[in-house]
């Protein structure tokens, strides 16, 4: 066998080798690959339901936020809270915002985010801070991890 085609030999092996290695950690919607993972969010007179409520770090999630209530809400990625938080508050404890500073009835928003660090289960809620919406039921536990 001739110098050239042992490097053949390698190549093709190496190729295959690496081919398989990439299948077996991609193809699915949650990778790392860059591919956004679909979340859909739907806010109501007063709650909030998610695809998903478990997430990972580093994996880039597009949420597709629609109002459905008969009223304004907005959407946050927040730590839960025990009193009534001012729009400030809001503002500087949310890791991201959907849809402004409301959502009209019938509206809908997306964002692009994709957590940093894990948050364990009771750490974080999409939540709605709109007066008296957060006391009706509009939030929702979320957990981040590794």
């Amino acid at each position: 066998m001739n110098r050239w085609t042992k490097l053949s030999i390698v190549l093709t092996a190496w190729i295959l080798i690496a081919s398989f290695g990439l299948a077996a950690c991609g193809g699915s919607s949650g990778s790392t690959s860059g591919q956004a993972t679909d979340v859909q969010v739907t806010l109501t007179d007063f709650k909030i339901d998610s695809s998903l409520t478990t997430f990972k770090v580093g994996v880039p999630y597009h949420f597709i936020v629609k109002n459905n209530g008969a009223v304004a809400h907005e959407l946050d990625i927040i730590p839960p809270s025990t009193e009534q938080l001012t729009p400030d508050q809001v503002t500087q404890m949310s890791l991201a915002k959907i849809g402004g500073d409301q959502l009209p009835a019938g509206g809908s928003a997306t964002l692009d985010y994709t957590f940093t660090q894990a948050y364990p289960s009771g750490a974080l809620e999409f939540a709605c801070h709109l007066p008296g919406h957060y006391d009706a039921g509009m939030h929702t536990a979320i957990v981040v991890n590794q």
